[in-house]
């Protein structure tokens, strides 16, 4: 005797097999997770590019007390921005303080070379205390009129430097506008520009390719659920 249809189960007495979740279609965490992964990738670049300093940067130079006392703590303040005049972070600025004697007066007021000058009398490296705002203390020397260099190398192979006049001796200095002048691009940051404007297209490329591909796979349907349970 042939065995009846199960109660309450229509048919060939087996249930239809429930719809499964597509296993290939990518959860959002994971397409998010994939996103982050290619902007981590791209970051580094990104900033090479931005902190190659090969722009003009308008400076301003200040100093805590003044008017300066000579031989007595003085600090030394330095802004950067740029053209937008947004402020220039994360760079490498120190000063070089000569006294006036020793410095040729041809000396350019904004150069990309470095200047072939005496050892200074004083060297203070800056220290970013705000964005674009650098700050150095030093012990200021006695009375008198005095060169300061200020150098900007962010990268070894780039060199920008600007000059001023320091007078100490009762007068107030004041802000004293300067410019650093644009570096020139070289080999390695031609290539830093070379892997921007190629790699960062193709690997951007990669991960929306693959993101549009998984969210096309079909889920299957509750017919294909049935003819498999079949």
């Amino acid at each position: 005797m042939a065995p009846g249809p199960r109660p309450g189960v229509p048919g060939l007495g087996r249930r239809p097999s429930a719809r499964r979740p597509n296993a290939s279609k990518p959860r959002p965490h994971v397409r998010v997770r994939c996103l982050r992964a290619a902007l981590a990738l791209l970051l580094p670049l990104l900033l090479g590019v931005a902190s190659a300093h090969a722009f003009l940067v308008l400076g301003e130079f200040t100093v805590e007390p003044d008017p300066p006392s000579p031989d007595a703590p003085l600090t030394v303040i330095i802004t950067m921005a740029d053209p937008s005049l947004a402020p220039v972070e994360d760079a490498v600025v120190f000063i070089e303080v000569r006294r006036i004697a020793d410095v040729p007066d041809d000396i350019p007021a904004a150069s990309t070379d470095e200047p072939d000058l005496p050892p200074p009398d004083v060297r203070v490296d800056l220290i970013e205390r705000a964005p674009g705002r650098y700050e150095g203390e030093l012990l200021a020397p006695s009375a008198g009129s005095y060169h300061v260099l200020i150098r900007d190398q962010t990268f070894q192979w780039e060199e920008a430097n600007a000059s001023i006049m320091l007078d100490l001796g009762g007068q107030a200095v004041g802000t004293v506008p300067f410019i650093l002048p644009p570096t020139a691009v070289g080999p390695r940051s031609l290539w830093i520009w070379l892997l921007w404007l190629v790699g960062v297209p193709l690997v951007v490329g990669v991960v929306v390719t693959a993101l549009v591909l998984g969210n096309r796979r079909p889920a299957a349907g509750p017919e294909e659920g049935s003819e498999a349970s079949a």
